[in-house]
């Protein structure tokens, strides 16, 4: 018995994945004796996916043939499961519902992944630990499993995710308790940048990241610090001041006066035992000095303030000459940098992205070296690659106990960067000449850090951060 109708389907078979558009020849042959009509419907697609077919309807004689062609869109949001679809084309008559074919067209749909990772609250301000809670979502289109883990680029916090990995169907999210741990800063407030990874079982799979940032607050205040210190360096002057006076009143009543040298500034104790390094009475008179002169003048008869002028000298007005070191800020050679890459030097380098909002720049926490038209420089970049977010802000951290007393840095191109400067005073300065003098350092207890960044705020037309080399000089 000779079939009504024949069809076949060009291709036989797709790949595809969420969101593609597919089109598919259908061939339609009227066998029968009548004029007959035809249409196409698509069966067995996933929900959300659309059919069109063009043209909608064909007319055709005995023994004629047409080729509809079929366009099918997927659905993106939210992306069908992955597996296989065994689509089925079926073309039947509008009018006899006993005429009609089906052929059978196998859809292997691909898996895709999407993690998103978020940190609730985004910053945490404590002491030595601080909680957050993190959620992560699945939004692809195949189940899977979530190994949690948290970095920061000194490699000081220690992590703990309770529970450490979570398992997530398409479609859903999980959240997870993350404990964080750092040694506290003494004096002055630390800002510890978190990179986030959910990181699935499947080989070669990507991670979903975010970012999350630790603020500890100092052990001592550093206002506190320096006017606990400046009390002491007080009390120690007035010693200096009163102890030769008072040995000098004494003097008029004993015939044998010798002179006390004032004690060290630097002495810790005010009021306890003498220090080892003190010269005794016996060892300053003149009768136990050999080779001493009897024309050496005596020891003032009062005004202790003359005394410890004459035993102790002022160091020159501005300490003196301070050398520079210049810092070669490409010497560790090309590729993403540790950020205690130059920590033998006295700081530490990384990339502040909360600065300069640059899009798709968020987790760009790391420093690299790049060699780019004949040209070496210090730049911004993401963890993984060092080709990436060039204009993110550079941050340098001076190690503790160790501020800078004078800054300059040198860029590639000049006039298109600038310098925020935190001192130790907790004072801060905008310093578009990237140099920090050493007149200014001093007054102002020292810099703490610097942060350099394009001077433009608008993240898409901002220049690099290129950075060649970096001249600091200790505080004076």
């Amino acid at each position: 018995m000779t079939l009504p109708l024949r069809v076949t389907v060009a291709p036989e078979r797709a790949d595809a994945a969420p969101g593609d558009a597919l089109t598919f020849d259908v061939t339609v042959k009227n066998a029968s004796d009548i004029v007959e009509h035809y249409g196409v419907e698509f069966l067995g697609l996933p929900n959300g996916a659309t059919v069109r077919a063009e043209p909608e309807v064909a007319k055709l004689r005995p023994s004629e043939s047409a080729t509809l062609t079929v366009r099918v869109q997927l659905p993106v949001q939210p992306p069908a499961p992955a597996g296989t679809y065994v689509v089925g084309a079926l073309v039947r008559s509008p009018y006899r519902q006993d005429v009609s074919r089906c052929v059978e067209v196998p859809v292997e749909l691909a898996s895709v992944q999407e993690i998103t990772v978020r940190a609730t609250p985004e910053v945490v301000t404590g002491g030595r630990a601080g909680r957050y809670t993190v959620e992560v979502a699945n939004g692809g289109n195949s189940p899977v499993r979530l190994y949690l883990a948290a970095t920061d680029p000194e490699r000081r916090v220690t992590t703990t995710f309770e529970p450490p990995s979570v398992d997530l169907p398409p479609g859903t999210s999980a959240q997870s308790l993350l404990t964080v741990q750092a040694p506290l800063p003494w004096n002055r407030e630390q800002q510890r940048q978190l990179t986030l990874t959910a990181t699935p079982d499947l080989p070669g799979a990507a991670a979903g990241t975010g970012t999350a940032t630790f603020v500890q607050r100092p052990r001592f205040a550093s206002k506190f610090a320096k006017v606990a210190g400046i009390a002491a360096a007080v009390v120690v002057l007035a010693a200096a001041v009163a102890v030769p006076a008072l040995l000098a009143a004494r003097g008029d009543d004993e015939p044998d006066p010798a002179p006390v040298a004032a004690p060290a500034v630097s002495g810790p104790a005010v009021g306890g035992a003498p220090s080892a390094a003190a010269p005794t009475a016996e060892a300053s008179s003149p009768a136990a000095q050999p080779g001493a002169s009897a024309n050496q003048p005596p020891p003032p008869e009062a005004g202790g303030a003359s005394s410890a002028a004459a035993t102790q000298q002022p160091p020159p007005e501005g300490g003196g000459d301070v050398e520079a070191r210049v810092i070669d800020l490409t010497a560790p050679g090309d590729g993403v940098l540790a950020s205690d890459a130059f920590r033998d030097q006295g700081f530490l380098v990384s990339a502040d992205p909360r600065a300069v909002a640059v899009p798709g720049c968020e987790g760009a926490t790391a420093v690299s070296v790049v060699t780019e038209a004949d040209r070496r420089f210090l730049t911004s970049s993401t963890p993984d690659n060092a080709a990436d977010c060039h204009n993110v802000s550079v941050l340098i951290d001076f190690l503790q106990g160790t501020p800078a007393g004078a800054v300059t840095l040198s860029p590639v191109t000049k006039d298109v960067l600038t310098m925020e400067v935190a001192y130790g005073n907790l004072s801060r300065s905008i310093e578009p000449t990237l140099k920090v003098s050493a007149e200014v350092a001093k007054e102002r207890g020292g810099v703490d850090w610097v942060q350099v960044r394009p001077r433009s705020q608008d993240g898409a037309a901002t220049p690099p951060v290129a950075l060649t080399s970096l001249s600091i000089a200790p505080l004076a």
